[in-house]
């Protein structure tokens, strides 16, 4: 196999371990969301400084904080947006919205990093947000603020991916991972041992899972990006909405609607757009 078919494979496996991590998040039940999301950080916190070892990388030599702090902050709390919308919408709507993170970088990297965005970008951003619409179906109801909360996750995310870009230069990307799983610990462990809600043997169960359903997937896109540039292998990342779909509808009974379906679409082709555009072929 070449390098590029193994990050193929490399990402397939992350996309599966994030709509795995999806499920349980959804399996574990009525537990506030940083309580989930502690599950998740300390697990990843565990695996990434056993990587830290492997990699003979030293904490004492851990220098840039303010960006290491600037990313840690936006992707806790595109983690807890996340978490929430995973807990109140089909698996496969939460997972597609939060996939806008890959357009936010775009918008994001041109506001703060001075990169340059073409027309053809700026009409494939448009439309995913067209996309966006379809799925959230706008009206004047509560019902509507999950899928905000959910665009507004996806969009700390990319603020949290944006920071990779000059930290990827100066800091080594277990280190950048530990880091954030550690300052999300550090932040979430306060709130939620005095809000701590009683768990099921069954849930711990499920949120212990969910937290290895991350690992999978943390450990397939590192290795993944690894091995081939983001710009040939990324798109094989949409492959975990696939999933999402398949256990929103045989785990959850949860069948997405015609216009969520054209929405998916919608982000889907615009996405190939963006990775054809990448590769210089649009």
């Amino acid at each position: 196999m070449t390098d590029k078919q193994k990050s193929i494979i490399a990402m397939l496996i992350s996309a599966f371990g994030f709509s795995v991590m999806g499920v349980f998040v959804k399996l574990t039940g009525e537990i506030p969301v940083a309580q989930k999301v502690l599950f998740r950080t300390y697990t990843i916190s565990i695996v990434s400084f056993i990587f830290l070892k492997v990699y003979g990388q030293s904490l004492r030599n851990i220098k840039h904080h303010k960006l290491l702090i600037l990313r840690s902050a936006f992707g806790t709390l595109g983690l807890l947006l996340n978490f929430y919308s995973l807990d109140h919408l089909i698996l496969s709507d939460a997972n597609v919205i939060f996939r806008l993170s890959t357009v936010f970088v775009i918008i994001l990297s041109w506001i703060f990093l001075g990169e340059k965005i073409s027309r053809k970008q700026i009409t494939i951003v448009s439309s995913a947000f067209i996309g966006v619409l379809f799925i959230m179906k706008p009206e004047f109801s509560v019902r509507v603020v999950p899928y905000i909360i959910a665009v507004t996750g996806a969009l700390s995310a990319a603020a949290a991916y944006t920071t990779l870009r000059p930290l990827g230069k100066v800091v080594h990307p277990v280190t950048v991972v530990f880091y954030f799983a550690a300052f999300s610990s550090l932040v979430l462990t306060p709130y939620v041992y005095f809000n701590y809600v009683p768990m099921t043997g069954i849930q711990f169960l499920f949120a212990f899972l969910a937290g290895i359903g991350a690992v999978i997937g943390q450990l397939g896109v590192t290795v993944a990006y690894k091995l081939a540039p983001a710009k040939e292998v990324s798109i094989y990342n949409y492959f975990g909405v696939i999933f999402s779909a398949v256990f929103s509808i045989f785990i959850f009974d949860s069948v997405p609607d015609i216009l969520s379906i054209i929405g998916y679409i919608i982000i889907f082709g615009t996405s190939y757009l963006m990775y054809l555009n990448n590769k210089g072929k649009l």
